[in-house]
């Protein structure tokens, strides 16, 4: 039997989770974080994450399977591919 695609298995699961990207980027914004990196900075991150073609669903690395927008928000934090 064929293994299920990753990517459609984690489209399939934040479908069934009525996720977004804007309710992603809600609860990012709620979370409290004690590295922040700042408004400019988790911008341009996103910015990059956006044009990435490893971006799932606009809101989920493939590489390493984050939401970004909680990720770029840390500033302790990296790109697992050396983007930022």
């Amino acid at each position: 039997m064929k293994e299920p695609c990753p990517e459609c298995e984690n489209k399939a699961y934040l479908s069934s989770l009525d996720m977004t990207p804007e309710l992603v980027a809600e609860m990012a914004s709620a979370e409290p974080v004690a590295d922040y990196a700042g408004d400019q900075l988790v911008a341009e991150r996103l910015e990059i994450c956006k044009a990435c073609p490893r971006l799932i669903g606009g809101m989920t690395c493939r590489d390493c399977g984050c939401f970004v927008q909680f990720r770029v928000r840390h500033k302790t934090a990296a790109c697992i591919n050396g983007k930022w």
